[in-house]
């Protein structure tokens, strides 16, 4: 394959490549070979709380039920941390998990009418927190 790419001054021409155009700095590489396509974080992190279809990293639904929400928080949260890699890519999930936490919103109001945190977010953050150093 032959890829054409505008040069700068400060790259450097290499013998398998030939100068096009001198006046444009168009420059072709003759043994161009495209990069392997990398894995989204779906594919790479196929957590139960992500949804690659609707590019979200926090598709939950409450039960209703307080106390088994608070069970599946945690164990999204065990699954979560157990799919460390130790790379930049994984380190930015957490903060994209809280993001669409907050943009999935409360989970309907209580009582006197103020919203209601999922006993999901309550059970991820907080076994999330018990792992944190001390």
């Amino acid at each position: 394959m032959t890829r054409l790419i505008k040069a700068t001054k400060l790259q450097t021409i290499e013998p398998d490549q030939v100068l096009i155009n001198n006046m444009t700095n168009v420059v072709q590489f003759s043994n161009w070979v495209d990069p392997p396509k990398s894995k989204s974080q779906y594919e790479l992190y196929p957590l139960p709380f992500f949804a690659a279809e609707i590019h979200s990293t926090w598709a939950v639904k409450p039960t209703g039920d307080y106390s088994k929400d608070c069970e599946t928080g945690r164990a999204y949260a065990i699954a979560f941390l157990e799919s460390c890699d130790g790379t930049y890519g994984w380190c930015s999930l957490l903060p994209q998990i809280v993001a669409d936490m907050i943009r999935a919103g409360p989970c309907g109001t209580t009582a006197n009418g103020e919203p209601k945190v999922s006993g999901i977010v309550i059970g991820f953050m907080g076994e999330i927190g018990r792992h944190l150093p001390r």
